[in-house]
């Protein structure tokens, strides 16, 4: 394996527990700064910018911030959607859907040890993913999402088929709680990716408690 392949092995196998999205239209009114530092008081492994509402000059000023508090706790943090803002600012890298750039093109853009997360909801879509050369694959939607209506479901027993040949971290995303992500841990997930469970929380830092030391006991 080439070194820069290792070195992005090295930050994508950082990602084991709970995966944060962080966004302004779902955090209950709440500044996305506060909202990350208590998730990462709680034990997130990782931070998800995804702000599609937002001027890109706020958008630079937010992950640029939350780059930062993100790396001061050892803690990555990922850019939705825009591979030159993720290089612009350091970020640890990229998470992409189906339809936005693909691996190459963001390879195209990044320093070589950022990484590229893709999106998928069928297995086929997992392999296509892992022969472009994805650093991780997300696999959902398991459950009904309240933040992103859009998705497309994938299901526990999908994501059962995937860990059992991806050779890159899985995460699991959609709809996943406190009450349910004790099936992602199950089913073999190397991570669980929410939004909704800790951004619209009372008390995030506690969510993000609750859900990792389910996750972590399901898995045992």
């Amino acid at each position: 394996m080439a070194s820069t392949a290792l070195s992005r092995h090295a930050v994508a196998s950082r990602l084991k527990g709970v995966y944060v999205i962080v966004g302004p239209a779902h955090t209950c009114g709440r500044s996305v700064l506060d909202i990350t530092r208590a998730a990462i008081d709680g034990g997130a492994c990782a931070i998800q910018l995804r702000d599609k509402a937002s001027s890109a000059a706020e958008v630079l000023e937010a992950a640029a911030v939350l780059q930062r508090v993100c790396n001061e706790s050892d803690v990555l943090f990922v850019l939705n959607d825009d591979p030159h803002l993720a290089a612009q600012i350091g970020a640890d890298g990229v998470h992409v859907g189906q339809t936005d750039a693909s691996v190459d093109a963001c390879r195209a853009v990044l320093n070589e040890h950022q990484i590229v997360g893709r999106s998928n909801a069928t297995v086929e879509e997992v392999r296509e993913s892992l022969q472009q050369g994805a650093d991780y694959v997300a696999v959902g939607a398991m459950f009904q999402s309240s933040t992103k209506l859009d998705t497309r479901p994938a299901g526990v027993a999908t994501l059962a088929s995937v860990v059992q040949f991806a050779d890159v971290p899985v995460v699991a995303i959609g709809g996943i709680n406190a009450d349910n992500i004790g099936s992602i841990a199950a089913a073999g997930a190397n991570v669980a990716c929410v939004a909704s469970a800790v951004t619209a929380a009372a008390d995030p830092e506690l969510a993000t408690k609750q859900l990792l030391h389910n996750f972590e006991s399901a898995r045992c």
